[in-house]
């Protein structure tokens, strides 16, 4: 939520208007991004405003952040003693764009406030704020979100989706893979990524996802590791994944690495068997989609 041209029935400190002369406020938002959430941190800036500060100073008013997220609805607000703080948002909350307001905003009634600073239009006027007035604020720029990294299967999985974002629309990138995190990354183009979406809470279709994103990825997997050999398998060991994978193994009286990563069977498959044969599964449930 952004203010625009918006008029006030008393003077407000920003770019829009010349209430105030010689005074500023305005701020910083830096952004970090982790796995599962986003950090914004905060820096608001008050400049050549005894009176506003005393305010601050004395409890009558506070810093506070208005953020909003018009595509997924959205919307909080922060306030705060001091100027520089941070606020964390999981990414399931968010998409797209975030709008982010700064303010200085009244947290009491405020009576015959003066300024030396207020532009002369106000000379000799009795000026009072309600709790809540705004008496600040600062747009900042939009935020733009790239959710790289989207759970979209059960949260124990082992492997995650990530939507590759492209400068050119007209590109096509092969997927490609990544076993060097926790999770296998299965990293993909945003048309790939949204039918993703669109279908993988299908149970019919769970099969088909799983032989052309999945299966890949673990064929991908066992030939990266025999190709590096037994030497490096410590640093996977650690792995969610790898220890997800062999746990499965364990479960069908297996050991992942004896019977699969030493044996002579291929890449597809070994996949092929860790998935419990998708392709199979994947025909069968195409025909009741197409029955449906």
């Amino acid at each position: 939520m952004e203010i625009k041209n918006r008029l006030f029935p008393y003077p407000v400190l920003c770019n829009e208007n010349d209430d105030y002369e010689e005074s500023s406020f305005h701020g910083k938002c830096n952004l970090k991004e982790e796995l599962s959430d986003i950090i914004l941190d905060f820096e608001l800036t008050l400049e050549n405003n005894k009176e506003l500060e005393w305010l601050i100073r004395d409890g009558y008013a506070e810093y506070a952040v208005h953020i909003e997220c018009s595509y997924t609805g959205f919307r909080t607000i922060i306030k705060k003693s001091g100027n520089h703080f941070s606020y964390r948002i999981p990414k399931s909350k968010v998409n797209i764009e975030i709008e982010i307001v700064c303010a200085i905003v009244a947290s009491k009634k405020i009576v015959s406030f003066e300024s030396k600073n207020l532009n002369e239009d106000y000379a000799g006027e009795d000026i009072s704020f309600a709790r809540g007035a705004i008496l600040a604020y600062y747009n900042l720029p939009k935020i733009y979100v790239t959710k790289n990294y989207e759970e979209l299967a059960s949260e124990n999985s082992f492997f995650t989706i990530i939507k590759r974002v492209r400068t050119d629309d007209k590109e096509i990138n092969p997927v490609t893979y990544d076993i060097n995190d926790a999770k296998i990354k299965i990293m993909v183009d945003e048309e790939i990524y949204d039918e993703y979406v669109k279908f993988h809470t299908n149970p019919n279709m769970e099969a088909l996802m799983s032989s052309l994103l999945v299966m890949p990825a673990i064929m991908y997997m066992i030939e990266t590791v025999r190709e590096e050999g037994v030497d490096n398998l410590d640093k996977y060991k650690p792995l969610y994944w790898y220890q997800k994978i062999s746990k499965a193994c364990k479960l069908q009286g297996q050991d992942f690495y004896h019977d699969y990563l030493e044996s002579e069977k291929t890449c597809i498959e070994i996949a092929q068997q860790l998935l419990q044969n998708p392709i199979n599964r994947a025909f069968d449930g195409l025909a009741k989609v197409i029955e449906e």
